[in-house]
């Protein structure tokens, strides 16, 4: 009961501080916050994860870490200046509307563990985890309805369209839960010859959509989600992938330290990470795409500012896993 009574509190937030275990990339405007006339600031990505880890930063620089929540959290998403949204452990969704000062409590009426949530709009967004569990919102999560049971493998990673009006949510099995629709109706496919997919993503027209699997493979689909097609294997398995917002560059990311990258029609190339440690998130971020991160076990942070040519170290100050990484 206390656990429950904890996370029905309001987090409160530093102004820059940076949280990290599923992370996120959010552009923040420089215009007054309403409160003292003093500037908010331009950008921050953030991440979460173990024990409700968050790590944040509005510089690239300057990290701070602390706990939002009292369980596990998997993932974090944002859309626009100052909301953003965390889910994990126990059907937790966690919704702020400044920027990460404060954290409040959603209903996504379920209970079980929730493994990716994903925003197309500020009002679009969608949450799947353990079980099949798909549910969507049209208010910014205000209300979550949850879908017709299309699978009882567990979902893993979600991606949005909007562009295209077009939800993918991927899963154990090589299942894919597709909606062209904007979640209206769901449609269960599979990925044929692929094992667990634990990551997807998009661009915003649905014209670049990439997935990887528990064996290293990665997968790719020129007609939003519909089909798919290998395109290369790496010798690990691999929990995440990203694209940049005009899909020209890729990068995937997995077990003890591999990263993969794809430039433009370019080959998958694998790149030195410098670290053993498990991967379990990767973002591109920024109109230039120049900087990349990757997050994953015992507080690993990698950051590169050469389009994922070379990697270094961030301190965050917490060894607890990082588990997912978004941009706006």
């Amino acid at each position: 009961m206390i656990a429950i009574f904890l996370r029905l509190l309001p987090r409160i937030g530093v102004c820059g501080a940076l949280a990290l275990i599923s992370g996120l990339a959010c552009k923040e405007s420089s215009t007054p916050s309403g409160e003292g006339g003093s500037p908010q600031p331009s950008a921050w990505v953030a991440a979460v994860g173990a024990q409700g880890s968050f790590v944040q930063t509005f510089d690239d620089a300057s990290w701070t870490t602390r706990a939002v929540a009292s369980g596990d959290l998997f993932a974090v998403t944002c859309f626009g200046n100052l909301d953003g949204w965390a889910a994990g452990a126990e059907g937790v969704v966690e919704h702020t509307t400044d920027g990460g000062r404060t954290w409040t409590l959603q209903d996504a009426h379920t209970t079980v563990s929730l493994r990716a949530i994903r925003f197309g709009s500020a009002s679009l967004g969608v949450v799947v985890g353990d079980g099949g569990t798909l549910a969507v919102t049209r208010d910014g999560g205000a209300h979550w309805t949850t879908a017709a049971t299309l699978t009882s493998t567990s979902l893993r990673s979600v991606a949005i369209a909007p562009n295209a009006g077009v939800i993918l949510a991927v899963g154990d099995g090589g299942v894919v839960l597709r909606s062209a629709d904007e979640g209206a109706s769901f449609t269960r496919t599979a990925i044929v010859g692929a094992s667990d997919l634990r990551s997807v993503a998009s661009d915003g027209d649905a014209r670049q959509v990439l997935a990887v699997d528990s064996l290293g493979a990665v997968w790719a689909s020129a007609d939003a989600g519909a089909h798919f097609t290998h395109e290369t294997t790496a010798g690990e398995a691999l929990d995440a992938v990203a694209l940049s917002d005009d899909g020209t560059l890729a990068i995937a990311a997995g077990a003890h330290g591999t990263i993969l990258e794809r430039a433009g029609e370019a080959a998958w190339q694998r790149v030195s990470s410098g670290t053993t440690a498990d991967l379990h998130a990767a973002v591109i971020v920024g109109e230039g795409s120049a900087r990349h991160y990757v997050a994953g076990e015992s507080g690993t942070l990698l950051e590169s500012v050469d389009r994922g040519i070379s990697w270094s170290e961030v301190t965050i100050g917490t060894h607890a896993a990082l588990y997912s990484l978004d941009d706006l």
